[in-house]
């Protein structure tokens, strides 16, 4: 891309006239800082103008003001020292808005970075996505796109090397775990990402997956367990492993249909003001089993401490990440986006998952990477996955 010589006058005159410049560093120290008196307007304003002069004056190549801002923007919420208070790029912000209803156009993947290859690796797989039908697996590394590396790409750049039209096909080089590589041809759609699948046991044993809290995941789960139920369930298997969370309003709606009247979500403020949602007297009263994961996070890990502090259910698995913090997302006026934390949340018990490092299970059942990795691909099945096992074994 070609990059653009911005001179420090004009900047500094669209600073001025220009509101599409609030996104600037000195905006959020304005917006987010000054209000509770860390930083004075003068001084700093002052010191981010003077280094963008010396840039201006004497930096001997090209430079782009978006990059800039971008940065400054992103060092300055880091430096809050806040590990879930986060800046998004515009491109990264439109990535995070397109998954948030579980529904987006692409592959059907999600992906974290691979240190080790350079590539991207594949952490989940939606059912009946381009990904699934064309035989991509947990755990495949991505290596190339059409024959292109993406060794060393930004999560910007993979996924623009990743863009393409519904319809259309790209053919992605993959590293399987037992050193293979293989190229796939998978096919873009519409990818839904049901947040509920479920099925009926031996035994009558219901077994419902939460994938996340999200957008529709409360009445879908409501769904699945009155269809189980229906179909002469005698009790639960809840599985929200690798389940990284969502929204306040879908995890309550849950609690609140599952559990007996009490206290099932406390807020506090940046005041310090306690905030409590109260369940109803309705509940399923059925014996369940909670399933959790090192990557059971946020609302997946409150979930489980809940269901246990009410006595409702036994938990297996591996102790989660420990989350107590809530996000508010601020979108900017440059296409970004900036996630702070606004206030924390407790159990019922006035735990914070922080303080305690995460939730453990009543049973500790680490799984290998492998047994893992079948267990997400091919769904429930006790003879490769043993917490599920442990967790049939309670229930019966």
């Amino acid at each position: 891309m070609e990059r653009k010589v911005v001179s420090f006058r004009l900047m500094l005159t669209l600073v001025i006239i220009a509101s599409a410049l609030t996104a600037t560093l000195v905006t959020l120290f304005f917006l987010f800082f000054d209000e509770v008196g860390l930083v004075e307007q003068d001084s700093d304003a002052s010191r981010f103008y003077e280094v963008l002069d010396l840039i201006d004056s004497r930096f001997i190549g090209n430079y782009d003001l978006d990059d800039i801002t971008d940065a400054a923007i992103r060092a300055a919420v880091a430096s809050l020292d806040d590990q879930w208070s986060y800046f998004m790029t515009q491109i990264e912000y439109e990535a995070f808005l397109e998954t948030a209803d579980n529904t987006y156009a692409g592959i059907g993947v999600n992906v974290e970075p691979d240190d080790v290859y350079g590539g991207i690796r594949v952490t989940g797989v939606h059912r009946d996505s381009g990904a699934y039908t064309a035989g991509i697996v947990i755990g495949d590394i991505i290596t190339a796109v059409d024959g292109e590396s993406i060794a060393g790409f930004s999560f910007a750049d993979v996924r623009a090397a990743l863009r393409r039209p519904i319809g259309d096909t790209a053919k992605l080089t993959v590293l399987r775990t037992d050193g293979e590589l293989h190229i796939l041809t998978v096919l873009y759609s519409i990818v839904f990402i049901d947040p509920v699948s479920y099925e009926m046991l031996d035994g009558y044993i219901g077994y419902v997956q939460l994938r996340n809290f999200d957008v529709g995941s409360a009445d879908r789960f409501i769904l699945a367990v009155s269809n189980l139920i229906e179909q002469g369930a005698v009790a639960f298997v809840y599985d929200v492993r690798s389940n990284n969370g969502g929204r306040v309003n879908e995890i309550t709606k849950i609690l609140d249909f599952l559990l007996p009247e009490g206290d099932i979500f406390v807020s506090i403020n940046r005041t310090g003001v306690e905030n409590v949602t109260v369940s109803d007297e309705h509940t399923i009263d059925l014996p369940a089993v909670v399933l959790v994961n090192s990557n059971s996070f946020s609302g997946a890990e409150f979930f489980a401490a809940m269901l246990s502090e009410f006595e409702y259910a036994y938990t297996v698995g591996e102790p989660t990440t420990g989350k107590n913090r809530m996000q508010s997302t601020i979108a900017l006026d440059n296409g970004g986006a900036v996630v702070l934390s606004t206030g924390e949340y407790l159990t019922r018990n006035r735990v914070s998952l922080f303080d305690t490092g995460g939730f453990t299970p009543d049973f500790v059942i680490p799984l290998t990477s492998e047994e893992y990795r079948e267990a997400l691909t091919y769904g429930p099945d006790v003879s490769i996955d043993p917490q599920l096992e442990k967790a049939i074994y309670l229930l019966t």
